[in-house]
């Protein structure tokens, strides 16, 4: 179902990158793209034109905010792993096909799966994880800030120790909330502003194990 047809904005959005940019292609992705938004859900973007180098447009513009890419063709002709953030994405406007060409090339990349994470980096990680505890418990201004910092990557950490792609906090709980409700939980637990560090300890021993 394109959830696009129905958001008169995105006329507008459209009109000014091919303005400003001199796109010829425009893909809408992200919760937007999937008829997942809320009302603070920006509008992320890649654009396409001939040629030019890579260039990045965030701003508020009508209300909300935007964060566009904008590539030159030859950039988006063969791509890697960095753009699975589009799997998801829909064509607003394209040249000879080359959005769903791109789409579909990325869609493949995704389906066949991230590398695999060697057995040392997932040793880093574990060993990582608990060096940023210890120093979090001390409790001062730099104990204080590693305790976020910790918070902040436990999701991704999650992922890459599973081999698994990591797609942002919000297609991230989502699939835990469908997949793995004991993670999802305990990381709804943990990222409470009063949560104690026992209960920080018990999501890093489900994210570990």
């Amino acid at each position: 179902m394109n959830h696009t047809n129905n958001d008169p904005l995105l006329k507008i959005i459209k009109r000014d990158i091919i303005n400003t940019y001199k796109c010829h292609t425009i893909i809408l992705y992200g919760s937007r793209a999937r008829g997942e938004a809320t009302t603070t859900s920006d509008y992320d973007i890649l654009a396409i034109r001939d040629k030019g180098n890579l260039e990045r447009d965030c701003r508020f513009f009508e209300g909300f905010y935007l964060d566009v890419f904008i590539y030159a063709e030859d950039a988006v002709k063969n791509p890697d792993a960095s753009l699975i953030r589009i799997k998801d994405g829909v064509a607003l406007c394209q040249k000879d096909n080359i959005g769903d060409e791109l789409l579909s090339k990325v869609k493949a990349i995704f389906k066949a799966g991230p590398p695999a994470t060697p057995s040392w980096e997932k040793q880093e990680i574990n060993a990582w994880v608990m060096k940023m505890l210890d120093r979090a418990k001390q409790g001062d201004i730099e104990g204080n800030f590693r305790k976020h910092w910790l918070l902040h990557d436990l999701l991704e950490c999650y992922f890459k120790l599973r081999d698994a792609w990591y797609l942002g906090p919000k297609e991230s709980f989502q699939w835990l909330k469908n997949n793995d409700m004991q993670i999802y939980g305990a990381f709804n637990e943990a990222l409470k502003p009063n949560a104690t560090f026992d209960e920080i300890e018990k999501l890093i021993m489900f994210v570990r194990n």
